[in-house]
């Protein structure tokens, strides 16, 4: 496995490193009153390892693909997230979610998913199937890493990241100590009926429905009515669309999160055009483990965070903090919070 590592390379923009560094000479300065140990500057510093790992091409190709991902590591860090990207995202696209988490708390990996990023030549997107196998690897990767191995393995993935994630914890329970799912879909048939269900066109400012939604519904998994929708199933709108090849096939992981047992927490958007909530509902009743639901007020697929931030970092980071002190481990222990409509919240302040 290939590793270039760079040392004493910070990943925050200037503003952040100085709010970092106020951050800790507040916290040095009462560490005596609270006992907790000062950070020193050499745990908050990362060490950058450009790094390559090779996942099966498929579960019956004894053929290997590389994929490339960053690993972001720190002296004291208590855990490793691993993160799981959306379709027609890349490892960049998602490096700035590392941000979410307090500096030098937490590893990070985040890779590119076969066909995306680097290195996708005669590759094909599965939309979740055969990413399970980037997931496995990636995950492996870490818990035979040196300087990793033996430290809790968390991730974060959404949309078809989310998906792929399951399906992995599904074929090995082993993986993980505790997923964040963000928008994962309960099949691919549902998904692309969605996003069907969801083509229109305009003409002079007034929206028509494309005709023959039937047709397309039924030939959903055909290489032509993909290469109509996958524009469509992208997750992150903020992001250009990027040409992926794309090659879809049934998959159902609401029938798989039934193997999951871990600690989930699940978020979705309750304005998602993609992904129902009555299908996030099911995905969500399906994991056998301790679990959590966020229905948030997000105005479109994969869009919580960008929404509401400060309120997705606090109950992101609360959640893995929970986990990491030995909390969540009930498997009744479940949990669907929901947020009040934006409006209604307005009209009882004024």
């Amino acid at each position: 496995m290939k590793r270039t590592v760079h040392s004493n390379f910070s990943l925050r923009a200037i503003g952040s490193i100085s709010i970092a560094f106020c951050t800790l000479g507040v916290l040095s300065a009462q560490s005596k009153e609270l006992n907790i140990p000062s950070l020193s500057q050499a745990s908050l510093t990362p060490t950058i390892e450009h790094v390559k790992f090779f996942s099966p091409e498929s579960e019956q190709s004894s053929k290997k693909i590389a994929r490339n991902g960053i690993l972001v590591r720190y002296k004291d860090a208590s855990a490793t997230i691993l993160v799981a990207h959306g379709y027609m995202c890349d490892k960049f696209d998602v490096g700035f979610l590392r941000n979410m988490f307090p500096q030098g708390k937490y590893n990070f990996l985040t890779f590119d998913f076969r066909a995306h990023g680097e290195d996708t030549q005669g590759q094909s997107c599965t939309l979740g199937r055969d990413e399970a196998l980037d997931v496995i690897t990636a995950a492996k990767f870490i818990k035979n890493h040196p300087a990793l191995k033996g430290k809790p393995l968390y991730a974060y993935a959404f949309s078809m990241g989310a998906v792929a994630t399951i399906e992995a914890q599904a074929k090995d329970s082993t993986l993980f100590d505790a997923l964040i799912l963000d928008c994962p879909f309960d099949s691919t048939e549902n998904i692309l009926k969605q996003c069907v269900d969801n083509l229109k066109f305009s003409i002079f400012g007034y929206e028509f429905t494309v005709p023959g939604k039937s047709i397309l519904q039924k030939y959903a998994f055909h290489p032509y009515v993909q290469s109509l929708i996958k524009i469509l199933l992208q997750a992150v709108k903020k992001i250009p669309q990027k040409k992926i090849e794309t090659n879809v096939f049934p998959l159902s992981p609401v029938q798989s999160i039934v193997k999951v047992s871990v600690p989930c927490f699940f978020i979705h958007c309750k304005q998602d055009e993609k992904v129902s909530i009555a299908a996030i509902k099911s995905v969500y009743a399906g994991a056998s483990g301790p679990k959590m639901l966020w229905l948030t007020n997000g105005r479109n697929h994969y869009d919580s965070y960008f929404y509401n931030p400060e309120g997705y970092i606090e109950k992101v980071s609360q959640f893995l903090d929970q986990v990491g002190v030995g909390k969540w481990k009930n498997a009744k222990e479940q949990r669907i919070i929901e947020d009040t409509d934006d409006l209604a919240r307005i009209r009882k302040i004024s």
